[in-house]
């Protein structure tokens, strides 16, 4: 396995995430790097001429993305959990305004990821503090044993995704998160969100690793770490070094995707 130095996870940590499905908080970014990413945010949603709280697959078209979805603190703990081989499934960047009432619903991330069977693991890097009181990830702790759930299509005013569970939450925990810190969570973990009630915003940028056991092919991979082969997967290498910010073919993809709300 590749030494991860300081920043590997401890035995007690990799316990907690298999006994409770996540384990945080982890540092991974120094105060100055969060806030220069936060800033690479910020001039994105500029361009996007509004203030978008759902971003998704920004690591395929915008350099910064990229580089926060494979820094090294960040796979050096995913590789604890995962493994030397690490592919990036998809990014997604969960924005919560100044007393904004969306939230996000109770969910399993297997809802999304279409892929129950292979290693997966979900990292939530918080860019700006995370606390309670701005709507920070709340979990289920061990919820992932329970399996697949059924999910329902959502109407549900302000809800931020349009999948949901009802659950029974009274053991629910708050993952808080300073800014830099990032939690790691299962696939299978019961968790959401409640809305901001703070005056600042709450940014989550979430990153879905998978090996290359992986095989689903909705969305093109990246490899983040390893060199094992793939074939039947749609691998990437990131975004062209041609074009550090290609918004054009990103709200491309966004549109067709419904990627950006």
């Amino acid at each position: 396995m590749h030494n991860p130095g300081k920043y590997s996870l401890c035995k007690s940590q990799v316990d907690a995430y298999a006994r409770d499905g996540i384990v945080y908080p982890i540092e991974v970014l120094s105060t100055r790097k969060a806030q220069r990413y936060r800033a690479e945010f910020e001039t994105f949603v500029t361009s996007v001429g509004h203030p978008p709280r759902y971003v998704g697959m920004t690591h395929l078209y915008f350099h910064w993305a990229f580089a926060l979805a494979v820094e090294p603190r960040i796979l050096n703990a995913v590789e604890t959990i995962l493994g030397p081989e690490l592919l990036v499934q998809s990014t997604l960047i969960l924005c919560k305004y100044p007393h904004d009432e969306s939230f996000v619903t109770w969910h399993q991330d297997f809802n999304y990821a279409n892929e129950a069977a292979s290693p997966t693991s979900s990292a939530w890097i918080a860019l700006s503090a995370s606390s309670r009181e701005s709507g920070c990830l709340r979990a289920i702790p061990g919820s992932q044993r329970s399996g697949v759930l059924p999910h329902t299509a959502t109407g549900i005013k302000n809800n931020i995704l349009t999948y949901s569970l009802e659950i029974d939450e009274s053991s629910a925990v708050d993952i808080e998160l300073k800014s830099g810190e990032m939690s790691l969570h299962q696939p299978g973990l019961i968790h959401g969100s409640l809305p901001n009630q703070s005056a600042d915003k709450r940014i989550g940028f979430i990153v879905r690793y998978v090996t290359p056991e992986f095989s689903n092919k909705d969305n093109p991979v990246v490899r983040a770490r390893g060199n094992a082969p793939c074939p039947q997967l749609d691998l990437k290498l990131g975004p062209s070094s041609t074009a550090s910010n290609n918004f054009s073919a990103w709200k491309k993809l966004a549109d067709e995707r419904n990627l950006l709300r």
